[in-house]
């Protein structure tokens, strides 16, 4: 009888220090603040046999971590979110203290890094439907892709006035040299500020090179019109749609050069005030689209701000 109470005492002292013993497992729920100010957010962890599983939630849905790592009170965590047709990795790094959960979140979008912090405590249970459920009756959480957070800018002229700092890479085209191209690119309101003067000053493995633009902005139909003569002599006119506040989609008119007909297209992604990216695509003889290349700009002066 004596052997029989003793295993119960040791048996019950086990399940209890094991159900106290995991401070990470199950909800928590406060705020995040990211580059469009303070949300909701929560997050939820479950032991399973190979580690944590989990989900973050509050920005734009819930995002399934990919990795939950536990070293001490540090959690380290991923997770992948699809943003303009790329694969994203969102890092996680929370510190646990008793029922207080805080760290932060970072995207590293085309050099451009984005922070947001949480600031978590640990829900009571049968908040949100968050009462404890044994982990084998719970299936592990899809792993769902949902939009990366990013800041919305007001769509006008002005928003590209001023200098920005230029990096391109792409491949060698009728257009231009290929290879990486960096330099400056001045954007100066003319014409009682109706249209905007585009100088671009940069280096390539040809050596410098000059060139010379204009950009309008129609505020009704929300379109970018831009002009550009290139230092080879071609010039090309590009027509955006700006609808969506977070790219501007251009349709460029079709350009001869060396016996061959050119079109381009280009997406600009309105990553924040201070920062945008392109991408450019081109066929040639009514061939396929084929990537050219990639550019980041950034204001000048604004390196390292946060939007």
């Amino acid at each position: 009888m004596r052997r029989f109470a003793v295993s119960l005492i040791l048996a019950l002292s086990t399940a209890v220090v094991s159900a106290q013993g995991d401070r990470l497992a199950g909800r928590w729920e406060g705020t995040a603040q990211s580059p469009q100010g303070e949300r909701k957010a929560a997050a939820s962890f479950k032991k399973e046999a190979s580690g944590y599983t989990g989900t973050i939630t509050g920005l734009r849905g819930d995002i399934a971590f990919k990795e939950v790592k536990v070293e001490g009170d540090k959690i380290l965590a991923t997770a992948e979110v699809e943003a303009q047709g790329t694969t994203i990795a969102i890092k996680y790094e929370f510190a646990l203290a008793g029922d207080a959960l805080k760290g932060k979140g970072e995207v590293d979008f085309n050099g451009q890094v984005f922070s947001f912090n949480y600031d978590l405590k640990r829900a009571a249970e049968g908040a949100s439907g968050a009462q404890s459920v044994p982990a084998q009756q719970v299936a592990p959480p899809p792993q769902r892709r949902e939009s990366v957070p990013q800041p919305v800018q007001q769509q006008a002229r002005d928003y590209f006035a001023g200098q920005w700092k230029f990096k391109w890479l792409g491949r060698d085209s009728p257009l231009s040299t290929g290879g990486p191209r960096e330099g400056t690119a001045t954007f100066r309101p003319v014409v009682d500020g109706k249209f905007l003067e585009l100088v671009t000053e940069g280096k390539s493995e040809s050596g410098a090179y000059r060139e010379l633009g204009y950009l309008g902005y129609d505020s009704e139909k929300k379109s970018v019109t831009l002009f550009e003569a290139r230092s080879n002599g071609i010039a090309l006119l590009s027509v955006g749609d700006w609808s969506s506040p977070v790219s501007i989609r251009f349709a460029v008119a079709p350009v001869q050069a060396g016996g061959q007909t050119l079109r381009l297209k280009r997406t600009i992604n309105v990553v924040a005030a201070h920062s945008w990216t392109m991408v450019e695509d081109l066929s040639i003889d009514g061939g396929p689209f084929q990537r050219l290349g990639n550019a980041i700009y950034t204001k000048a002066g604004s390196e390292g701000a946060k939007d």
